[in-house]
C-alpha cells in the first residue's frame, strides 16, 4: 500500500513539473532598459478602488468577451498607475486592449482610449509563459532591476499579455 501511495505521489509531482514546464514557469525573463520608441495605444477602462472590488474581476472578464465577440481587435493589456504590488487596498488601473490606433475600430459602450506615452524610459521585461505566471515572474525581474542599476521607479506599469508570444512589462522609471 505505502509503495503505491509513493507511486501516486512521485507521478503526480511529475506531471505537475511537466504542466509547470509547459506554461513557462522554468522560464526567466529578459530584463532591458530602452526608451519607449512609439505611444501605445489601449482601448478599455478605468478603475479606481480595491483590488477586492466586485467590479475589478469583471472589467478583465468584459475585454476578454469584447475580444472574443469580435466588439474590439488586439491584445490584452493594462496599466497601472500605482505598484500592484504595494498597494494592497487601492488600485489605479486602465484595463483593455493594446489597439493599433483610435480611429480603426468602433468603442463598444463604455469604453475610451487611453496612450502610454513614446519617449519614456522603461524597464522592459519580457517571458514566454502563460499569462498566470508571467506576472509573478516580471515584476520580481523588474525590482530586481531597478535596485541593481539604482534606477527610482515611477510606478506606472504596461503589462501586455498577448495569446501568442511574449508577455511583457514595462516599468517606467526615471
Amino acid at each position: 500500500m505505502t509503495r503505491w501511495l509513493f507511486l501516486l505521489i512521485f507521478l503526480f509531482t511529475i506531471a505537475t513539473a511537466i504542466v509547470y514546464a509547459y506554461v513557462g514557469g522554468f522560464k526567466e525573463p529578459v530584463v532591458t532598459l530602452t526608451t519607449t520608441k512609439a505611444p501605445v495605444f489601449l482601448a478599455g477602462q478605468s478603475f479606481y478602488g480595491s483590488a477586492n472590488d466586485e467590479k475589478f474581476g469583471p472589467l478583465f472578464r468584459s475585454v476578454k468577451e469584447a475580444k472574443d465577440q469580435g466588439k474590439l481587435r488586439g491584445e490584452l493589456a493594462n496599466i497601472y498607475y500605482n505598484d500592484p504590488e504595494k498597494a494592497r487596498d487601492t488600485v489605479r488601473a486602465f484595463i483593455g486592449m493594446v489597439v493599433a490606433d483610435t480611429v480603426s475600430q468602433q468603442l463598444p459602450a463604455g469604453y475610451r482610449y487611453r496612450a502610454f506615452a513614446a519617449g519614456q524610459r522603461v524597464v522592459q521585461a519580457r517571458i514566454t509563459a502563460s499569462y498566470l505566471i508571467a506576472p509573478n515572474k516580471l515584476y520580481p525581474a523588474i525590482t530586481d532591476a531597478v535596485k541593481q542599476q539604482k534606477l527610482t521607479p515611477r510606478h506606472v506599469y504596461l503589462e501586455r499579455f498577448p495569446e501568442q508570444g511574449e508577455s511583457e512589462v514595462l516599468a517606467v522609471v526615471e
